[in-house]
C-alpha cells in the first residue's frame, strides 16, 4: 500500500471518528449531563404526579420546566433571525408598533404545573392516535422560519443559545409534546371556544354587554361573623376537629378563600440598607453656599438660561417707603393713554415749532403760586384740559384720513380723483400771539385747534407726493416720535438687553439641578462600600460552611454601617411571600431587570419560583430599587424556615377556631336575611341597625360596574372601595335584583354578609340597545369568559382526571 492510500484511509477513519464524538457531545452528553445533574448519591426525587401508572418524579418536572424555558428563548432568536432575513411571520407573532415577538407558537409561561399537564396531555394525544414524527416537527420549523433558516444554522443557534444543554434529539421531544398537548387541549376546548374567544349565545353576548356597562349606586349593612363567634359551642367534637384538620392541612391560608388552611409557609427574616436619592440630594444641597449658587446662575445666564419672554411682565416687590412715596404720587400710574395725551399737548407746537412758546399752550400749568386754589382757577384748568382733549382728537382724526382718505369727508378727494397738494402758499409760521394775561374764549381756542388739524392733514398729504420735502420729513419726524411713557422705537426694542428671572425665582430649580449629579455619585458611593463589606461577609461564611476547625468570621453591624453612609437601616421579619406585601421593599424589583418586562418582584427573588427563579441564600446581599419612589434597597436574607404541615396538636385551637367560624356564618347569615325581610316589609334599614353597628352602614355606595376593563381581552371583577373584599355573590346580588328590593350577599371569604339595597342602575337597558347595535362598542364583551363555559372547561380537567387516575402530590418540604 503506497503511502498516499494510507493517508487517505486514515484521513476516513478521523473524519468517521470526529463525526461519532460530534454526534456524542452533541445528542449523548447533554441527556447524560441533564441526568447526572438531577440525581446523585443521597438525593431524594419525590414523586410530584401520577397519571395512568405514570409517575413523574420532580427531577423529570424540573428538567422538562427548564428546557422549556429554553426552547422559548431559542424560537424567540430563531424568530428574530427570520424577520432579520426578510421572512414573514406565520407560526410565530410580531407587535406590529414595537416589532418584538409576541408568541412563538408554544405556551410562553413555563411553570411546574404546566409541565405535568403537558405531559399528561401529550401522552393522552398519542393514544388518543394523534402523532408528530420528527420528519413533521422539521417541517414545523421550516415554517417557522419561512425556508431562510438552514437546519445546520437551526442547531448552531440552539446550541449557543442553550449553552450546549439542549440538542436535537431535546428540541424535537419538547415541541412534539409542547405541540400534542396544545393539540388535545385544543379538540377538547373545541366546544366552549373558538379562535381564542368564548363561543357565546346572544343572550350571553348582551348579558356580559351589561355587565360592562351598566352601573348601580347601592346602600348596604355588613353583618360581621365576628359578632356571633361568642354564640358558637367552644368545645367542639373531635370528629369535627380531625375532619376540619385534615381537609385544611395541606391547604395554605388565604384571606380571600372561606376554606381554613393550616399548612405553613415558607418564612424568612431580613435586613436591608435603604438609599434614598431625595436625602442625598438634602445633604449635597446643605453644602452649596451662596456665593456657589450665584456664580451658577451668572454662568448658566450668560449660556442663555433663565430668559424671560418678551410678554411676561414682572412684578417688582415694593417694601414700604417705595409703597408710601407710591401712595404720595398717583399721577405715576395713569395709563399710557392718558400720558401720551398730557405729552402731546405739551410738546405738539403749531406748524412752525419755533413760533409759539411753551408759556401759550401751558399757562396754567407753568404758573406758580403760593395762594389757595379758587374757584377761577378751577374753572381755567377744566378749559385747559377741554382744549386738549379737543386737540387730542383732531389729531387722531387728520392721522385716520391720511391713513384712508376715502373716508374724509370735504378735505378729501372723490373717488377716482387723485388728489393733489393745495395750491395755496402756506405761511412759514404762526404769527406770535400776544401777550395777555386774560384767557381765550373756549370757541377760540377750539378754532385753533381746528385750523392746526387742518395744517397737518395738509402737510400728510404733502408727504404722500413729495416725500424729500424737508418739512415733510420734519412733520413725519414729529409723528413718529413717540410720546413719553410710550416706550422705545421698534429699532431700539429689537436691540434692548434680554430681561432674566432672578436668583431668588429660580433658586431651588437651579440648587436641584447643581446637586442631582453628586447626590447619584455619593448615594452609589454610599451602597458600593456597604455592598463590598456584606458580599466579604458572605464569601468568607460561604469558605468557612461545614469547616468546623476554621473561626467564623465576624457578622458586620449594618446598623452602624448604615448611620456612617447616610443610609437607613431596616430589620423585617420573619415573613412570608404572603405577608411581605406590607412592606414597601416588596415595590422593589431586581435592579438588573427594573427597566424590563420581565422585572423580578423582590419577594419572588427572596423565596424563589420553582426553576425559573432560584431562592436567594442566607446572607447574599441583593440590589433591588423602586423606581418610582427613587428607592435602591441592599438586602440580605438573615434567617429562612421551611414551609411545613403542623401536628394537630400543635395547632388545635386554631382548628377549633375554624368550626366556631363556619356555625357563626350560618347566625350572621340569619340575621342579615331577619334585617332584609324586614325592609321588604316596608320597614327602613337604617332604623333597625343597631346604635353601636351604624359604622358598617354604607349610604351611595357607587356607582361601580359588575366587572371593569382590565387590557385588551382581561377582565377584572368591579371594586367597591369601601366593603371587605367583594366577591362574584355579592355582584350578582346588586345587579340582578330590583331598585329598592334588599338582598343579602357575603363578601369572598365569607367574613361578612351585607344587607343590600340598590337605589339606581344606569344607564338604562333601553338606552344601552342602541350602543349594544354598533359593533365597535360590543366587541369587547366577546371576549369576556362565559361561567358555563368555565364550568366546562373544569369539568373537562376533572374528567380527564378521573379517567387517568391522576394524582397530583406536595412533597414534605416543597
Amino acid at each position: 500500500m503506497n503511502p498516499l492510500e494510507l493517508f487517505r484511509r486514515n484521513q476516513k477513519v478521523m473524519m468517521t471518528g470526529l463525526i461519532l464524538l460530534a454526534m456524542f457531545a452533541f445528542v449523548v452528553l447533554p441527556a447524560v449531563s441533564q441526568y447526572m445533574r438531577s440525581s446523585g448519591p443521597g438525593m431524594t426525587d419525590p414523586v410530584v404526579a401520577e397519571f395512568e401508572g405514570i409517575s413523574l418524579t420532580s427531577s423529570r418536572v424540573a428538567t422538562f420546566t427548564r428546557n422549556h424555558y429554553a426552547t422559548i428563548q431559542f424560537l424567540r432568536k430563531l424568530a428574530q433571525l427570520t424577520l432579520a432575513r426578510g421572512g414573514t411571520p406565520t407560526i410565530f407573532s410580531v407587535d406590529p408598533q414595537s416589532q418584538q415577538i409576541q408568541s412563538v407558537g408554544i405556551e410562553q409561561s413555563p411553570s411546574e404545573d404546566f409541565s405535568i399537564r403537558t405531559l399528561q396531555f401529550s401522552s393522552l394525544a398519542q393514544e388518543k392516535g394523534l402523532e408528530l414524527d420528527d420528519t413533521s416537527i422539521r417541517s414545523w420549523l421550516d415554517q417557522f422560519t419561512s425556508g431562510l433558516v438552514t437546519e445546520r444554522e437551526r442547531y448552531a443557534l440552539l446550541r449557543r443559545e442553550t449553552n450546549n444543554q439542549m440538542g436535537e434529539y431535546q428540541l424535537l421531544d419538547m415541541l412534539r409534546k409542547q405541540l400534542l398537548a396544545q393539540l388535545y387541549f385544543q379538540a377538547a376546548n373545541a366546544s366552549v371556544s373558538a379562535g381564542g374567544m368564548p363561543i357565546l349565545s346572544p343572550l350571553d353576548h348582551w348579558t356580559n354587554f351589561l355587565k360592562l356597562n351598566q352601573q348601580a349606586t347601592i346602600n348596604t349593612y355588613g353583618v360581621l361573623v365576628n359578632d356571633f363567634i361568642e354564640k358558637t359551642d367552644e368545645n367542639p367534637s373531635e370528629t369535627d376537629i380531625q375532619a376540619v384538620y385534615e381537609a385544611g392541612k395541606d391547604v395554605f391560608p388565604n384571606d380571600l378563600s372561606p376554606e381554613p388552611g393550616f399548612r405553613r409557609r415558607e418564612s424568612a427574616s431580613f435586613e436591608y440598607l435603604l438609599a434614598e436619592l431625595q436625602s442625598f440630594r438634602d445633604s449635597e444641597a446643605k453644602k452649596l453656599t451662596d456665593e456657589e449658587i450665584a456664580a451658577e446662575y451668572e454662568r448658566r445666564k450668560a449660556g442663555g438660561a433663565f430668559v424671560l419672554p418678551p410678554d411676561v411682565i414682572l412684578e417688582p416687590t415694593v417694601d414700604e417707603p417705595a409703597a408710601e412715596n407710591a401712595a404720595e404720587a398717583p399721577m405715576e400710574s395713569k395709563p399710557a393713554t392718558e400720558e401720551a395725551s398730557e405729552s402731546t399737548s405739551t410738546t405738539e407746537p403749531a406748524t412752525p415749532p419755533a413760533a409759539e412758546p411753551a408759556a401759550a399752550t401751558e399757562p396754567a400749568m407753568t404758573e406758580e403760586t403760593d395762594e389757595p386754589a379758587t374757584e377761577e382757577n378751577d374753572a381755567e384748568l377744566e378749559q385747559r384740559m377741554n382744549q386738549i382733549e379737543s386737540f387730542q382728537k383732531e389729531l387722531q382724526s387728520a392721522e385716520k384720513l391720511d391713513a384712508d382718505p376715502a373716508q374724509s369727508g370735504e378735505e378729501t378727494a372723490e373717488p377716482g380723483e387723485t388728489a393733489e397738494p393745495s395750491t395755496e402758499p402756506e405761511p412759514a409760521s404762526d404769527p406770535p400771539a400776544e401777550e395777555s394775561t386774560e384767557e381765550p374764549a373756549e370757541e377760540d381756542q377750539s378754532q385753533n385747534a381746528s385750523d392746526r388739524a387742518v395744517r397737518l392733514v395738509a402737510m400728510q398729504a404733502d408727504a404722500s407726493t413729495e416725500s424729500t420735502s424737508e418739512e415733510t420729513t420734519a412733520t413725519e419726524s414729529a409723528e413718529n416720535t413717540p410720546a413719553e411713557g410710550d416706550g422705545a422705537p421698534a429699532e431700539e426694542a429689537a436691540t434692548e438687553e434680554p430681561r432674566y428671572q432672578p436668583l431668588e425665582d429660580v433658586r431651588e430649580q437651579l440648587v436641584e439641578s447643581m446637586v442631582e449629579e453628586p447626590a447619584r455619585i455619593a448615594r452609589d458611593a454610599a451602597l458600593a462600600k456597604a455592598r463590598g463589606v456584606m458580599k466579604k461577609y458572605f464569601n468568607e461564611r460561604a469558605l468557612n460552611d461545614g469547616d468546623t476547625t476554621r473561626e467564623p468570621p465576624a457578622r458586620p453591624n449594618l446598623e452602624s454601617l448604615a448611620a456612617e453612609l447616610g443610609l437607613t437601616y431596616r430589620k423585617i421579619g420573619p415573613h412570608t411571600i404572603v405577608s411581605l406585601r406590607n412592606e414597601p421593599i416588596n415595590d422593589s424589583v431586581d435592579e438588573s431587570t427594573a427597566l424590563t418586562r420581565q422585572a423580578i418582584p423582590f419577594g419572588i427573588m427572596m423565596f424563589g419560583l420553582g426553576e425559573q427563579v432560584i431562592k436567594q441564600p442566607l446572607f447574599r446581599p441583593i440590589d433591588t430599587v423602586d423606581l418610582g419612589a427613587e428607592r435602591h434597597y441592599l438586602t440580605w436574607k438573615t434567617e429562612e424556615k421551611e414551609g411545613f404541615v403542623p401536628e394537630l396538636e400543635e395547632i388545635r385551637d386554631e382548628v377549633v377556631q375554624a368550626i366556631r367560624v363556619v356555625e357563626a356564618r350560618k347566625l350572621a347569615q340569619q340575621e342579615a336575611d331577619s334585617i332584609a325581610k324586614q325592609v321588604n316589609d316596608g320597614k327602613s334599614l337604617e332604623e333597625l341597625i343597631p346604635e353601636d353597628r351604624k359604622d358598617n352602614y354604607y349610604t351611595e355606595l357607587g356607582p361601580f360596574s359588575w366587572y371593569n376593563m382590565a387590557g385588551f381581552g382581561q377582565f377584572a371583577l368591579g371594586n367597591v372601595r369601601e366593603l371587605d373584599s367583594i366577591g362574584p355573590r355579592f355582584m350578582e346580588a346588586v345587579f340582578t335584583s330590583e331598585d329598592d328590593e334588599a338582598v343579602v350577599a357575603p363578601n369572598q371569604a365569607e367574613r361578612v354578609y351585607y344587607v343590600i339595597r340598590r337605589q339606581n342602575l344606569l344607564p338604562a337597558s333601553s338606552d344601552l340597545r342602541a350602543i349594544f347595535k354598533q359593533p365597535g362598542q360590543r366587541i369587547m364583551a366577546m371576549f369576556m369568559p362565559n361561567p358555563e363555559a368555565t364550568e366546562i372547561q373544569r369539568g373537562f380537567y376533572d374528567t380527564i382526571d378521573e379517567e387517568t387516575g391522576f394524582n397530583r402530590y406536595q412533597p414534605e418540604g416543597f
